[in-house]
């Protein structure tokens, strides 16, 4: 168990590491589940309970230093609960929602607390002129966000496995239906909350097209999402290609303008 503990310790402060420090990678529970997948030894419930988990939080992202929910350390710990537990895919997604919420609260206490005092640091030694010291507290603040999540994965994975085994183990039946259920309808909030943010009138036909595809002729996923890709090439060409005969009738600067922007198009789709 020490092992996995440093596993899953290691894949936090990689996350933690790519997203708020070095790289700020935008870090998804589509591949971070895989990651702990393989460093439990079951790459296929990690691939599975990653997209589940992703399908959950899809319309979830932080705005600057708004997080409504730790989506790294939700898709780290419930799918290693998922997987260690033995409890499938509906216990991953059933478990993802609270510690989301319950790692903004360690977020906020690094940011609110000891982030402060390292931007006052940091002002000081700008207004010193001392750019060595304004570096070395640039790199610790990079460091010590994801450690901290590091040190408290591996601790939670030490002790925190047997007492929600229990309680998983205990909690009566109807309970267990109704996370299941709950696991079942969580993909369609994400979802929901994802169409929410980018929806459009155009968008109409597409959504009853992808509804009567699962519903009525039984297509999985891959299917409907390549024939979506289908849809949005073909929208993006006969769009560009409409655009590109469109004559502009504000002279020559906007024709100039109306070229750079199909030269744009043209290497986007090349």
């Amino acid at each position: 168990m020490v092992i996995q503990a440093l596993l899953i310790a290691i894949i936090m402060f990689l996350t933690k590491f790519l997203d708020w420090g070095f790289f700020n990678i935008n870090i998804r529970p589509i591949w971070i589940g895989p990651l702990v997948g393989l460093a439990l030894g079951d790459l296929r419930e990690g691939i599975l309970m990653g997209a589940a988990i992703e399908a959950v939080f899809l319309g979830t992202f932080s705005v600057g230093g708004s997080v409504p929910s730790d989506i790294s350390s939700a898709a780290v710990f419930g799918t290693a609960f998922g997987i260690l537990l033995n409890k499938g895919t509906s216990a991953a997604v059933a478990l993802s929602i609270p510690i989301g919420l319950l790692a903004v609260l360690l977020f906020n206490l690094i940011a609110g607390v000891i982030f402060n005092f390292v931007v006052d640091f940091e002002d000081r030694a700008i207004n010193n002129h001392n750019d060595k010291l304004f570096t070395a507290a640039h790199y610790f603040a990079i460091i010590f966000y994801p450690l901290v999540f590091g040190i408290a994965a591996f601790i939670i994975m030490m002790v925190g496995v047997e007492p929600v085994k229990n309680l998983m183990d205990n909690m009566p039946a109807f309970v267990n239906n109704a996370l299941t259920a709950m696991s079942a309808a969580l993909p369609a909030v994400g979802m929901a909350i994802l169409v929410n943010s980018m929806w459009d009138k155009q968008l109409i036909p597409f959504f009853f097209v992808g509804f009567v595809l699962a519903a009525y002729l039984n297509l999985g996923t891959m299917p409907i999402a390549v024939l979506g890709a289908a849809f949005a090439v073909y929208y993006i060409l006969t769009d560009f290609s409409k655009r590109k005969n469109h004559q502009n009738p504000d002279g020559p600067a906007a024709g100039k303008s109306g070229n750079a922007n199909s030269e744009e198009m043209e290497d986007f789709l090349s």
